[in-house]
């Protein structure tokens, strides 16, 4: 009777996903009521700048909300600086919805092989990663890359393979996009 189990690496994969779960609200939100702060989506404008004109009604936009929230930026409201922050937010936003940019997950996974025939992934992910497409965003997805794999690699290491073999397996990762 066989008592050990022999257990060899297969190949190591890193997969990039769209990430449609990732949590925004950091970058503000849109609402349908207007208040301080607030942007109207129509003209760009801001509640502020309307206060004392009794003629102004803002445009809404059909099945959309009309109104933008930016987030809490430390700054007090009406401010040049706060319109600055807020419209660079509310153009971020804008951007994400018009598919200009979006959130990925990065997974690194290595597959397992059993002398029994079973086989296991060790793996590790990151979710809600923003994707610019540009070479900024790629330098940082290599960041995280490199992070999954190390811990990746320690949990190799804790089951008793080689520095020579977990390095032999991401040396070829395979990149797939999904």
């Amino acid at each position: 009777m066989k008592k050990c189990t022999e257990y060899t690496l297969g190949k190591t994969r890193i997969i990039k996903k769209p990430d449609y779960r990732a949590d925004d609200s950091y970058l503000g939100v849109y609402g349908s009521v207007l208040k301080p702060g607030c942007i109207i989506r129509t003209d760009k404008s801001f509640y502020e700048d309307h206060i004392d004109d009794d003629d102004y009604e803002p445009g809404l936009i059909p099945r959309e909300h009309s109104f933008f929230y930016p987030p809490d930026t430390g700054e007090k409201i009406g401010t040049p600086e706060y319109k600055k922050c807020a419209l660079l937010d509310y153009q971020v936003v804008e951007d994400l919805n018009n598919q200009q940019w979006g959130f990925i997950s990065l997974t690194v996974s290595t597959t397992v092989f059993a002398d029994v025939g079973l086989t296991d992934e060790i793996s590790n992910s990151l979710y809600g990663i923003e994707d610019h497409w540009d070479k900024d965003s790629n330098d940082y997805h290599r960041e995280v890359v490199d992070d999954l794999k190390h811990e990746v690699k320690v949990q190799l290491l804790k089951m008793g393979f080689s520095d020579q073999e977990i390095d032999e397996s991401f040396k070829d990762a395979e990149e797939v996009d999904w």
